[in-house]
């Protein structure tokens, strides 16, 4: 399969469908979200999991190194690349390349395997809380590229009664609204790109 000159695999997808209906394929070298899978060697224990286990694909495309799909899990779409040969019945393992993002790789598999195995609401809990700030972050910046003030935005966010209760000046909830607006300023000038990875394990 030829490389693309950046982040995806060159899959065709139809321009006309929706970011949902279509998802981008990532090149596994770039982003340590996709979760490797192959058959699992002679003599490992036995896997839990299975090709045969996982909800059916929602995208699916094959090529010369496998299979590329995403499957749903409790966090969004997980993509994933199955390599070539693999049985759809054998016992599976995860392959984690040891590179700069091995520790995020490994992190990824975990994500997975809580997702297709356990469940994770404490991980659904903190993933919901970052897009809740994202999404703060960016109405914020909106709201200071079309003029408004702090403290518009904080009686917007927190309400009046919350923003009065402070002197503006010191106000820790003025030091928020700054800090979401500078988050927002971040992603708008690429900052974005770095959601594309997993958030490194403390």
């Amino acid at each position: 399969m030829q490389e693309p000159p950046s982040g995806g695999y060159d899959f065709l997808a139809d321009p006309d469908a929706r970011a949902d209906q279509s998802p981008a394929f990532w090149r596994p070298d770039e982003v340590a979200a996709v979760v490797i899978l192959s058959a699992a060697p002679p003599g490992a224990s036995p896997s839990a999991l299975t090709l045969a286990d996982l909800p059916a694909a929602i995208v699916r495309r094959d090529a010369e190194d496998g299979a590329h799909l995403f499957v749903p899990g409790v966090e969004g779409l997980q993509q994933l690349w199955v390599t070539t040969g693999t049985d759809a019945r054998a016992p599976l393992a995860a392959i984690i390349p040891l590179d700069a993002m091995t520790a995020n790789r490994a992190e990824a598999v975990v994500r997975f395997w809580d997702s297709h195995t356990r469940g994770s609401s404490g991980r659904r809990r903190s993933r919901t809380r970052r897009l809740e700030r994202l999404i703060a972050a960016l109405q914020a910046l909106d709201a200071r590229l079309d003029g408004a003030s702090y403290r518009a935005i904080a009686e917007a966010v927190f309400g009046p009664r919350r923003v009065a209760d402070e002197a503006w000046k010191t106000s820790s909830l003025r030091d928020a609204v700054i800090r979401m607006a500078r988050t927002g300023l971040a992603l708008m000038r690429g900052g974005y790109r770095k959601l594309l990875k997993p958030k490194s394990p403390e």
